[in-house]
């Protein structure tokens, strides 16, 4: 009886939470003249679920009032959009983007890949002959990039006698939360050119067919929606390459879908 009156709460519950959810129609546009708006992931933190904007810069998410969207591109800024109770219920939200200015970093030369996998998966960039005259000269090729955390600390703010009044203005002014989101934005980057670098442009052009302007694209869509940032933490580059060859039919679909949509034949 116990377990029959649980079920009947849980469903009267889980009916009045997808009462409230419904799909909403949205539409990216970027503050700048000519630039386009497709590509673009557009997440609700609740849910978990992405969805990508077309040529037009329009999505469609499920959602209900009050959800947080997350808003991504390795072009433009990342942002946080909450559907309050006016934008949820209008017939279209729109969200504003700018660019985001992306600092490259220096190239990294490395070894081109034989085309066998037993070989490519086991090579390690760190026991390569450059790697190993950075090692003898007393330098380690391997160390991450040097960042500033302690004003991130909240503990290292405050010490005997001394006042950190920088740390604390950053706390204020939410500057820490900018550093630690443009840190992780820069992680994000380098992997992500890491692995189109790897694999080089003739992987993706010749043997999964992808044009050669959309390469970083899809790297970082497949980076985005599979389990490569995981494999990429092991180095373990062979598992990457089966998840690209996998993504690489789902992105292909999607980008002929696009091409052949009434709006991008307008063009």
């Amino acid at each position: 009886m116990r377990m029959l009156l649980f079920l009947i709460l849980s469903i009267s519950f889980w009916s009045v939470a997808v009462a409230q959810e419904k799909l909403i129609n949205g539409r990216i546009i970027i503050d700048i003249e000519n630039e386009s708006a497709d590509g673009i992931y557009i997440t609700n933190s609740r849910t978990g679920i992405t969805a990508v904007t077309d040529l037009t810069g329009s999505f469609t998410l499920h959602a209900q009032e009050g959800d947080e969207l997350l808003i991504r591109s390795y072009v433009y800024e990342s942002r946080k959009f909450i559907l309050g109770k006016n934008v949820f219920n209008s017939k279209l939200v729109t969200i504003h983007l700018n660019l985001q200015p992306i600092i490259l970093d220096e190239a990294v030369l490395t070894q081109k890949l034989t085309g066998y996998l037993d070989i490519d998966a086991k090579y390690d960039p760190s026991k390569d002959k450059i790697a190993k005259l950075y090692k003898d000269l007393g330098f380690d090729p391997d160390a991450g990039k040097v960042r500033d955390s302690t004003a991130m600390m909240p503990w290292n703010q405050y010490e005997p006698f001394k006042l950190n009044v920088e740390g604390i203005f950053g706390a204020i002014t939410g500057d820490n939360r900018r550093k630690r989101n443009l840190y992780e934005f820069e992680d994000k980057e380098e992997r992500i050119q890491n692995i189109k670098d790897y694999f080089g442009d003739n992987y993706f052009t010749e043997d999964l067919k992808i044009p050669k302007e959309k390469i970083r694209d899809f790297v970082f869509f497949a980076f985005e929606t599979t389990t490569i940032p995981d494999h990429y933490v092991r180095g373990n580059y062979l598992s990457i390459m089966l998840e690209l060859g996998k993504s690489s039919k789902v992105y292909l679909n999607r980008l002929n879908f696009r091409r052949q949509s009434p709006a991008a034949q307008s063009k």
